[in-house]
């Protein structure tokens, strides 16, 4: 698949997925400057590693702010959403575990 096939987005947030296997799915986020993505939450454990920009990770009402080089975990079933400071995009680099298969199955039924 391309890049494009692997892309998946919500809102103004794209997500495209890197790799995934049954325990691992790993993905690029791109968010453009000011960017809100919503807040959510899934049974799935998940990293972040901010590549670029600034960005507020809020989980369970808690706020951090990360820079480049930086990361957070957010634990399973846990409310949280990314917001993208307004002075530039944001580039993040989420690996979840067990694998999103939720977001698989939205990229098969999108190629079809």
């Amino acid at each position: 698949m391309t890049k494009q096939q692997n892309t998946l987005q919500f809102g103004d947030v794209a997500i495209h997925i890197l790799s995934t296997s049954d325990e691992l799915t790993v993905a690029d986020l791109d968010l453009p400057a000011g960017a809100v993505a919503s807040i959510h939450q899934h049974p799935h454990e998940e990293v972040n590693y901010v590549v670029s920009g600034v960005l507020d990770f809020m989980c369970n009402g808690e706020v951090t702010t990360l820079r480049a080089g930086e990361a957070i975990r957010i634990p399973p079933n846990h409310s949280h959403n990314i917001v993208c400071h307004p002075d530039a995009p944001g580039k993040v680099l989420t690996a979840w575990t067990p694998s999103r298969q939720d977001l698989i199955a939205k990229l098969t039924k999108s190629t079809k």
